[in-house]
């Protein structure tokens, strides 16, 4: 089984455990990017904790790896153009007391069986699942979780390269949920699974990842 790439600057937060590793992720740092032969990853999680300036200089790296079938997820608050189709993070004016995390249905499997109230409270308090939200995204994208305003917070883009792209407005699922004692703490293994599945999807009809 290929390691799942965890993306990002080598500071506590983005640090790695044992479970971790028993999952089948591995650290990248980020700076280690342009020297990593990425066919030997099944996805990348690109986090929040990167300089985008450094991601625009690895554009072609990145499109290579998705062009070869490649998967990546990103969570980042995006504002320059370092992965195909994916627009800059706004802001979104709903105070994040009020904001409410809408799953999409019908559900895609990295939400299969996930209360919405999860999502939506931790320990009572709204606002850890994401700030923002993206606009125009690609017209043949589908639409994971919006917020009561329809905005965009996470999508899939299976068309824009012939590999997969997971865009999420700046909010780390697979983290933020790991250790709740609730139907939440299964996002951080759905998310691993359907990136493995996407890579062997993508591989079944002419990815060339070796």
């Amino acid at each position: 089984m290929k390691p799942i790439a965890y993306v990002g600057i080598d500071i506590q937060f983005a640090r790695l455990s044992d479970e971790d590793r028993r999952r089948g992720l591995t650290f990248l740092y980020l700076y280690d990017l342009p020297y990593a032969d990425l066919r030997a990853y099944a996805g990348l999680i690109i986090t929040n904790l990167v300089e985008e300036k450094f991601l625009l200089e690895q554009k072609v790296l990145l499109n290579q790896y998705l062009q070869q079938g490649g998967v990546i997820f990103s969570l980042t608050e995006t504002s320059l153009p370092w992965l195909t189709g994916v627009p800059n993070w706004e802001r979104s004016p709903i105070p994040l007391k009020d904001r409410e995390i809408i799953i999409k249905e019908p559900r895609h499997p990295l939400f299969t069986g996930i209360d919405a109230y999860d999502i939506n409270y931790r320990k009572g308090v709204r606002g850890f699942f994401s700030r923002g939200y993206f606009d125009n995204i690609p017209l043949h994208a589908e639409v994971l979780v919006t917020d009561q305003s329809g905005a965009v917070i996470i999508y899939v883009d299976h068309d824009s390269t012939n590999g997969t792209i997971f865009a999420g407005a700046g909010t780390d699922i697979y983290r933020i949920f790991i250790d709740e004692d609730n139907t939440s703490s299964k996002l951080s293994m759905q998310m691993l699974t359907c990136i493995r599945e996407e890579y062997a999807r993508n591989k079944a009809k002419g990815g060339q990842l070796q």
